[in-house]
């Protein structure tokens, strides 16, 4: 198992795929840090996705209006400004963004192996179905954490250089937002690898990975206000989870997020490895 994961590793690090997830993580970093607020691929979500509070006192006598004309450089003067904001802390409050990276090594895990047809050839060999689908489980899981970890640790030390003290918070901050975000984090993983063992070919499974968290939250959010769900389970969101134990989350809010994310983790992974036993491979 060990020898086809590394394997995997070495083809993986030395594809094209790869580095334009990466290139695109340091582009959503480099525009946050220049603009000193977390830029975020999605519709938005119902909730409170705050992960500080902050004193923008700068920021008290500007209406609206002359804070949209201003210029990118003015906004960004305007937030150095802002008393207790932690930039980096918000940053990680948005790692939905990983999302569309992680979806890079799902697909250079599992998909192309199906749309080559090289699965035949290594299943044909001594390796079970049962040993395969945890290598790549395995892959997909280290893949994205190193990812999730490059991502936390970027944003800190790109901020801490180019904004200065005054808008990061704590090397140790960060590194404990990223340890309590880690259950959502592998929530994503799962789903994403339990897509792709169970639509198979990289074409489909593009199709659905790329736009589902956008469709998702299009539903959710018009479930929201035609059910009128209570803001309590709104906050379960994963989204908003993320952005929530980011900041300063009671114990019992964790703990319901972890029991949720395990359950997440358990049924994808579970969808993914009996879509995987039943199918015919050609």
């Amino acid at each position: 198992m060990m020898n086809m994961i590394k394997a995997d590793l070495y083809r993986i690090v030395r594809s094209f795929g790869l580095y334009i997830g990466i290139a695109i993580m340091f582009l959503m970093i480099a525009m946050s840090i220049y603009l000193v607020q977390p830029g975020s691929i999605s519709m938005g979500t119902v909730g409170d996705t705050s992960t500080t509070d902050f004193d923008d006192t700068a920021a008290d006598d500007l209406t609206a209006g002359a804070l949209e004309n201003m210029s990118m450089s003015d906004l960004r003067e305007l937030m150095l400004k802002s008393e207790g904001y932690e930039l980096d802390r918000d940053i990680l409050g948005h790692n939905m963004n990983l999302y569309y990276v992680f979806i890079f090594v799902a697909a250079l895990a599992v998909t192309v192996d199906f749309s080559t047809g090289s699965i035949k050839n290594t299943l044909s060999s001594a390796i079970s179905r049962r040993r395969y689908f945890i290598s790549k489980l395995a892959l997909i899981t280290l893949g994205c954490l190193l990812l999730f970890f490059l991502n936390t640790y970027a944003a800190y030390f790109s901020n801490l250089i180019f904004n200065g003290s005054k808008v990061a918070s704590s090397l140790w901050t960060v590194t404990k937002i990223s340890l309590l975000q880690l259950p959502p984090i592998l929530a994503l993983t799962s789903i994403l690898a339990g897509l792709a063992f169970t639509l198979k070919k990289s074409s489909i499974f593009n199709v659905v990975a790329i736009p589902l968290v956008l469709v998702f939250q299009l539903l959710f959010n018009l479930a929201v206000r035609l059910f009128n769900i209570p803001q309590k389970y709104v906050s379960y969101e994963l989204q908003i989870m993320l952005g929530r134990l980011a900041g300063d989350p009671s114990a019992g809010y964790v703990r319901n997020c972890y029991l949720l994310c395990a359950g997440v983790i358990a049924v994808f992974t579970l969808l993914g490895y009996v879509s995987f036993r039943r199918a015919e491979i050609k």
